[in-house]
């Protein structure tokens, strides 16, 4: 038995997930909206992809250190 530690093999990467019409919203704020929204996802398993999809709300949080 190995000691090695591994995740769940149902990943998939680079996966393109259309969202359809969204309101964009900052904080509370409404600020437009989209006919569209399309989000490239690097790695998920298809349970997070199909929670994804049928969300109703979807946030997009910036990470520390990664671009501007």
């Amino acid at each position: 038995m190995s000691d090695e530690i591994t995740g769940p093999v149902d990943k998939v990467t680079n996966v393109n997930v259309d969202l359809g019409p969204r309101m964009i919203m900052a904080g509370n704020e409404v600020l437009g909206t989209a006919d569209n929204i399309s989000i490239l996802v690097a790695e998920a398993s298809q349970e997070e992809l199909e929670k994804l999809k049928a969300a109703n709300e979807v946030r997009l949080v910036k990470m520390l250190g990664e671009g501007t």
